[in-house]
Formats: C-alpha cells, sequence, structure tokens
C-alpha cells in the first residue's frame, strides 16, 4: 500500500485541505471565544469598560449561531455560482470587519451584532469547507480530507481556550481575529474545485485544477468526473418532489432530531460556557477555572480525533447508544455536584475533582458519539440526489437549535441554578439514548440503495440492523 509521500498528487490535496480547513480552525475560535471571554467582559479594567450580565453575555455568545443559521444555506447557492474558492475568500473580509467591532465595541449592543456577523461570515465554512475538500480528494482520500473539518473546528475551541488564559481580552480577540488572515494568505494560492469548473463546463480549468492537485496525467479522472456530475445531475429530485418520499421524510426526521440532542444533552452550552461553570462550581484543585477549560478542551480534541480514526472500523449505532449513555452519566454527576453546592453539604471538600472529572468525561463521549457521529451519519442517510439540501436544512437547524441552548443555559441558571440546567441536559440525553436505539439506523457497511430501501420499510429499524 502506498504512504502518504508516494501517492501521486496526495501531498498537494493534503496542502489545499489543510489551507481550507484554515476556515473552519476560525470559527471554531469564534465559538470557543465565549468560554474564556466572559470573565475578562465582566472586569471593567480588564476589558472594554462596560460590564455585561450572565443574560447579556447569553445573546453575545448565542447571536453567533443565529447568524450561522442564517447563511448555511444561501452560502451554498452562492458556492455553485461564484465558486468554492472565491465564495470562502470574499467571507474573508466580513469576517474582519467583525473582529474589528469586536476589539473596539463601545457597549454591549455592538457586541452582539459583531458576534452575529460573525457567525454569517464564520457560518459559510460549515458548508464550504467540506464541500471543496470532498471535490479536490481522489477516493480514497475523501474521507482523510472531509474529517479536516471536524478537526480543525475543534482544534479552533482549544485555540481560543489557550490564548483566553494567558492573555487580556484584548490579546485574546487580536489572536482570534488574526485567524482569518492565515487563511486568506495561504488559501488565495490554492486551485479552485475541478467539479465547479465542470459545473459550468469550463474543462480547461478543470484540468489544470486537477494536474495541480495529482501531480499526474487526469485526463481519464476528468472523464470519470464528467460522467458522474451528469449523473448527479439526472438524479437530482425537486424538492417538492424529494420531500413528499418516505425515506427523505425519515431521514430528515432522524438527522434533525440528531440534531436537537446534539445541542440540548449539554454540549453546545458546556463548550461556550465551560469557564463559567467552572468558576460557579468554586472549586480549587490547584490551579484555575482558565486551565480546567483548556484541559475540558484537550479532551475535546483528542477524543473528536479519535473518532474521526475510528470511523473505518467501529459501527455508528453502537458508538452512539454507548457513549449517550455515559453522558447521561455525566450530567448526573455535574448536577449532584450543583445539588450538594446548593446545600452547602461539609464533606464538598473532598469532592472537589467531580465538576472537572465530570466535564471532561461528558466532553470525550460527547467528541466520541453524538457531536462527531452525527454529520457522518447525516451525510449517509440522505440520498445523492438530495444530499445537498438535505445537509444544508439540517445544518441551518442545528445552528438555530445552537442558538437556543445558548440563550437559555444563563435564564435557566438565573431562574433555578446549575443544578436543574444539568438535570434538565440529563432528561434530554436519556431522551437521545431513547432515539438512537429506536430511530437510528446502522448505516456503516451498506451502499446508499440499500439505506434508502431501509428508509422506506415500514419496519423498526431496529428490527432491520438485526437482520442484518
Amino acid at each position: 500500500m502506498s504512504s502518504f509521500w508516494d501517492r501521486p498528487g496526495g501531498q498537494n490535496q493534503h496542502v489545499a485541505g489543510f489551507c481550507a480547513s484554515l476556515g473552519a480552525l476560525s470559527l471554531g475560535a469564534s465559538v470557543g471565544w465565549s468560554a474564556p471571554a466572559q470573565y475578562h467582559i465582566n472586569n471593567k479594567e480588564d476589558a472594554y469598560g462596560f460590564a455585561v450580565n450572565l443574560d447579556e453575555f447569553g445573546w453575545i455568545c448565542s447571536l453567533l449561531w443565529l447568524g450561522c443559521s442564517c447563511v448555511i444555506i444561501p452560502i451554498g447557492l452562492l458556492a455553485d455560482y461564484f465558486g468554492r474558492k472565491m465564495t470562502m475568500l470574499v467571507v474573508v473580509l466580513p469576517y474582519l470587519a467583525a473582529w474589528i467591532l469586536i476589539i473596539f465595541a463601545p457597549n454591549p449592543s455592538m457586541l452582539m451584532v459583531a458576534r452575529f456577523f460573525l457567525g454569517v461570515s464564520g457560518g459559510s465554512y460549515i458548508i464550504t469547507v467540506p464541500l471543496y475538500c470532498t471535490e479536490i480528494a481522489q477516493l480514497e482520500m475523501k474521507n482523510t480530507l472531509l474529517s479536516f473539518y471536524s478537526i480543525f473546528f475543534v482544534l479552533g475551541i482549544l485555540y481560543a481556550y489557550i490564548a483566553g488564559a494567558f492573555n487580556s481580552l484584548k490579546c485574546l480577540n487580536c489572536a482570534c481575529a488574526i485567524l482569518p488572515l492565515i487563511f486568506l494568505g495561504t488559501f488565495i494560492w490554492m486551485p479552485e474545485s475541478p467539479v465547479y469548473y465542470l459545473l459550468w463546463d469550463q474543462e480547461l480549468e478543470a484540468e489544470e485544477s486537477l494536474e495541480w492537485l495529482r501531480q499526474q496525467n487526469v485526463s481519464m479522472e476528468l472523464f470519470n468526473m464528467q460522467l458522474q456530475i451528469e449523473q448527479l445531475q439526472e438524479e437530482h429530485v425537486p424538492f417538492w418532489t424529494a420531500i413528499r418520499q418516505k425515506s427523505t421524510l425519515r431521514a430528515l426526521m432522524i438527522s434533525i432530531g440528531l440534531m436537537f440532542f446534539k445541542n440540548f444533552s449539554g454540549g453546545t452550552a458546556i463548550i461556550t460556557y465551560c469557564t463559567t461553570i467552572h468558576r460557579q462550581a468554586g472549586v480549587n484543585i490547584g490551579f484555575q477555572p482558565d486551565m480546567s477549560t483548556i484541559l475540558v478542551g484537550i479532551f475535546f480534541v483528542v477524543f473528536s480525533i479519535a473518532c474521526v480514526l475510528s470511523l473505518n472500523c467501529a459501527r455508528r449505532r453502537p458508538m452512539l447508544i454507548f457513549t449517550i449513555f455515559l453522558d447521561v452519566l455525566s450530567n448526573a454527576l455535574l448536577a449532584l455536584y450543583f445539588h450538594l453546592v446548593h446545600r452547602k453539604e461539609s464533606y464538598l471538600d473532598n469532592l472537589n475533582w467531580m465538576p472537572l472529572f465530570s466535564l471532561c468525561s461528558f466532553i470525550s463521549f460527547y467528541a466520541l458519539g453524538i457531536g462527531t457521529l452525527t454529520y457522518v451519519i447525516i451525510f449517509e442517510l440522505f440520498s445523492v440526489g438530495f444530499r445537498s439540501l438535505g445537509t444544508g436544512i439540517v445544518c441551518s437547524l442545528f445552528a438555530l437549535f445552537a442558538f437556543f441552548n445558548t440563550i437559555i443555559f444563563p435564564v435557566i441558571v438565573r431562574i433555578w441554578g446549575d443544578e436543574d440546567f444539568f438535570w434538565i441536559s440529563m432528561a434530554f440525553s436519556f431522551l437521545a439514548w431513547v432515539f438512537v436505539y429506536f430511530l437510528v439506523p446502522e448505516t456503516k457497511g451498506q451502499t446508499p440503495d440499500e439505506i434508502q430501501d431501509m428508509l422506506k420499510s415500514t419496519q423498526c429499524c431496529v428490527a432491520t440492523n438485526s437482520n442484518k
């Protein structure tokens, strides 16, 4: 078997995928910014000169996701018209403008506006980065390049955690703002997707792009790529026709359910408010809450990579069932700890380890399961002709769910407390376990046609899986 270095063009495909995924790194840093930023924003001498309460900060965090939800479907259409590369590069300009607004924000309202436009800009990479990486890769390298988005996104979150732990808010803002510039300075040299060129009948440009990516003769691959595009265009199903098909409705229902539970089982809130949760736990185990946040981020990255590496050998459904059950237990531990804090139990000093242990275990199993596998399952559930639109719809709803989840956290904490938030998250995690057990089919090892036949079947998904 050829290695990465002796595979023709393998290096160039990885370089192009790496540079494109710096956009996902930028988005991850924008999401991770929230955890270390709140303490700085509430300290007038350290930050802007104005204080922000928890409810206002909830809006500052959540409006990023609202911006993402507004742009995901339109950006796919723009990428088809203007090109994947051009769309990703143009988005850098409003991205930088949003960071400038954050750096010099005079009041909380300006912060909210800037975060919304940060979501509009960064959210475009949710669609364009995986699309570009898939279209430039050879068949045997598609899974590798497609996994770049997930890995770089969680690396961006960890990057923001680290930048915020050791620096002032201004340094954190500048550290995050420089990432789109790095993306612009590297990705501008990469080729446009050959698929985009073929969609617009620009065969010469498509051939030049493929030759750079493959570093070999590409005439046969170019011909096969044209045939595949023609086949996809023939298989394209209009939305109102597809939505009436039983398989499409089931795929949408399962995908939307997974995205709903991915958010409301606690993952989005923990990523966003990790430092706040540590501070409210009031624990002292030898290092500051910011360092605890970094540790949680490291676990998130490590187990996300572990999930990606296991995709070729592990079955989707058993891994989801196992990891979600462990997330139920992690949420229960967090709720129990905050219950004891509320009662001011005398033996809490002996349980200082519990919040950090619970958060690390939750984020690890979240990354290993529903946090990463959800995207894989959704991609496999939709038929080829509806995959692009279906994925766009589901990702838009994911961002909308993240918006509501992020804004609800401070409201629940203010009215009821952290304890009740984690009891609610535990309940949603349990419902997610039930949902996966009874409704989510196994997709690994099945062809697209077999998956569609299974979705059309009147049999229960679990029964279908057990007969396999």
